[in-house]
């Protein structure tokens, strides 16, 4: 609410009394002029220009934070405010009173010489209504607290309303609270309802207990669909259209080439909406075609398929336009929101879904992103498919759960981590998701962990180029245990709270990530052996809850940190020469490069790019693929949606183009280019010069 409320209202209400005051004086003053003006917008509807006009608190405000009118129906509000960093706020007797003050002198049409200018433009408006027969007003108390009265204040405003309600009901009070400021966040932040049509034919409905409807839509309105909705079609879904996959493309495929089979092959889409208005363009029969107006959609299954036929349409829409498509449309009405989360489920559990996608069915992710949104203005992604954005500008919910993983105060969800994020989704009373998201943690948590965790990698690496052989391994494979060691040891205590400093955690973290190492190399020795298994030990709970137990107790003892054996320590550089890496398994095992990363062709030599060239620019997809994490067949060619390896493209390039003279050794890797600094091999070699530690 800070956030969004110090966004919202900068520049549209007067704070010109207000330069006197400096830092968190002047913001709590204006927060609770904010707040007054968000009460306003909540009872009235206005926009936010004329709520940030209706602010009157100051001097002279008589007790009163904020007017609102309707001339058209005589209501007025009258609004009194109390903003609190802790959602703690509440009226006193004393302010109550006061503000009963200037509703009198507001009633007896008292304006000169008691208000403030601030309240001038109401006067007139004021005037009027105090005379009409349909005047209600209605005092709006807003605390960004709970939407409680004490006993004493209550008796006010009741007292008062009786004294006004004897010729008639004129008065009424209204309490807003912190949940109800929080909701119209949540409503402001909500995409607008989308809309579509659907031509149907071979229609099927039911009435009970929701309507619904099934029939076959032609791919073109589906294709119309995504033009001009774009990824807005997937909210509810569990995840985003997850780009040009080996799925996606064989659905292509089909469209392009088999268009007339395409009903046959493919499973059809699940929409949820709103609401169904049927258009009938003849007789009211399932052998006529009737045109739906879907209100509030969104596709819960077969966003591939959706995402497919967009991409099919673009590229050839005379051969795809020949296709239909089973679609299922059904309207929830009021009861979307107990219904909309169980129905996604299971229609995403007939297809290739992980736990990982029914976390975007969570409204804790939800939250948490309107909170990044608000309280940082940063972004937070939980959907499988959606870009993870650059590390200053947020995260994703994997980073967030490593992070938070780490900062349990017990090793074990660290531990499971290490083999993998997958673990992290796990429910039911032992999984890892419930004890990590149940209690919505904050933004500002998430965002500072995920920051104190690469702040650990990078001490951590540092440390790592110091040691030598197993010593390193550990380094390596204990990255997340040494991560929930240093968290445990750092002062998280305020990490909620908007003053926090920073600055101060990062500075206080390689001193103990390099104590921590330390103690682990010598303790995984001294309780396991010196040729114990590392595997083994840094993925057994029992083992790293032992460790960890050693670890802790002897950085807080401040011990003296063991000295490393010489074998631990680097050895004397000497020149050797560099081991050739196998190129596209260094990169799939090392994760590398995400599916769907583009990837240019690039002809290396003179001869080449004589004999290539010109076929090339023929058609631009011809240069052009994209990644898929498999050892062999890595690249998936936008020209024909075929999987390759990287040589076995370039020779099938040179075969179209034909290159006779073509070399028989073919490096692959050289040709295809991540960027237009690094081909796949330079990529590689990086990545294998990095885990050989040099």
């Amino acid at each position: 609410m800070r956030q969004a409320l110090l966004k919202d209202y900068d520049g549209l209400i007067y704070a010109d009394d207000l330069k006197g005051y400096q830092g968190n004086a002047w913001e709590q003053r204006f927060l609770s002029r904010a707040l007054t003006a968000s009460a306003v917008r909540l009872v009235t509807g206005c926009d936010y220009e004329e709520a940030g006009r209706s602010v009157i608190d100051g001097e002279d405000d008589q007790g009163i934070d904020g007017v609102a009118v309707d001339e058209s129906s005589r209501e007025v509000w009258l609004v009194q405010a109390k903003w609190s960093d802790a959602g703690t706020g509440k009226l006193d007797q004393g302010a109550a009173l006061k503000f009963i003050e200037g509703l009198r002198l507001i009633e007896r049409r008292e304006f000169e010489g008691t208000f403030n200018d601030r309240f001038d433009p109401f006067k007139g408006q004021l005037d009027v209504a105090m005379g009409d027969a349909r005047l209600h007003i209605v005092l709006v108390i807003a605390l960004m607290g709970p939407p409680e009265l004490s006993d004493a204040v209550a008796e006010v405003f009741e007292r008062v309303r009786r004294e006004f309600d004897s010729q008639g009901p004129m008065l009424d009070y209204r309490v807003i609270g912190a949940a109800e400021f929080h909701q119209q966040l949540r409503q402001d932040l909500a995409p607008a309802p989308i809309n579509v049509e659907a031509t149907m034919s071979g229609w099927i409905k039911r009435d009970t207990p929701f309507e619904a409807w099934q029939g076959t839509v032609a791919v073109r309105d589906v294709a119309q669909w995504h033009d001009d909705h774009g990824d807005g079609l997937y909210e509810q879904n569990v995840r985003k259209s997850l780009g040009l996959t080996r799925t996606n493309s064989g659905i292509k495929e089909t469209l392009l080439n088999e268009p007339e089979n395409f009903w046959y092959f493919n499973n059809g889409i699940t929409v949820l909406c709103e609401s169904i208005e049927p258009e009938w363009l003849g007789r009211r029969r399932p052998d006529e075609p009737v045109k739906l107006k879907l209100k509030g959609v969104s596709v819960v299954n077969g966003a591939q398929t959706a995402s497919a036929i967009h991409g099919a349409m673009k590229e050839n829409a005379e051969a795809a336009d020949e296709a239909d498509v089973t679609v299922r449309a059904i309207s929830l009405g009021k009861d979307r929101s107990v219904y909309a989360t169980r129905i996604t489920e299971t229609t995403n559990t007939q297809n290739d879904v992980s736990q990982r996608d029914f976390i975007a069915l969570d409204v804790a992710q939800a939250e948490i992103r309107e909170d990044f949104l608000l309280s940082l203005g940063k972004t937070y992604v939980y959907k499988r498919g959606e870009p993870d954005p650059s590390p200053d500008a947020g995260c994703s919910v994997e980073h967030a759960a490593l992070a938070l993983a780490c900062a349990h105060r017990s090793p074990e969800l660290a531990v499971r981590a290490s083999q993998g994020t997958d673990t992290l989704w796990e429910r039911g009373t032992s999984g890892a998701y419930p004890r990590l998201f149940d209690e919505t943690p904050t933004a500002y948590r998430i965002w500072r962990l995920v920051q104190a965790r690469r702040a650990v990698g990078a001490a951590l690496e540092a440390k790592r180029k110091e040691v030598h052989g197993r010593a390193a391994d550990m380094a390596r494979r204990g990255d997340l245990l040494v991560t929930h060691l240093v968290f445990q040891l750092l002062d998280f205590e305020e990490i909620d709270e908007h003053g926090f400093d920073e600055a101060a955690m990062f500075a206080s973290i390689p001193e103990p990530t390099g104590q921590v190492l330390s103690w682990l190399i010598y303790h995984v020795d001294a309780q396991y052996g010196e040729n114990s298994f590392l595997s083994t030990t840094f993925t057994d709970e029992t083992r790293c809850k032992d460790l960890a137990k050693r670890v802790l107790d002897d950085v807080r003892r401040r011990g003296t940190v063991p000295v490393l054996r010489d074998d631990y320590r680097p050895p004397m550089k000497r020149s050797r020469r560099q081991r050739r890496p196998n190129a596209v398994p260094t990169l799939v095992n090392a994760g590398t490069l995400a599916t769907g990363t583009p990837i240019t062709y690039r002809p290396e030599n003179g001869p080449e790019v004589l004999a290539v060239n010109d076929w090339l620019a023929e058609d631009p997809r011809r240069a052009t693929a994209t990644w898929v994490n498999d050892r062999v067949k890595c690249l998936l060619w936008t020209y024909d949606g075929q999987a390759y390896s990287a040589t076995g493209l370039v020779i099938r390039i040179w075969e179209l183009a034909g290159y006779d003279r073509s070399p028989v050794s073919v490096q692959g890797p050289r040709r295809w280019w991540v960027t237009d600094a690094q081909s796949l091999w330079d990529l590689a070699v990086e990545v294998f010069k990095r885990g050989e530690g040099d």
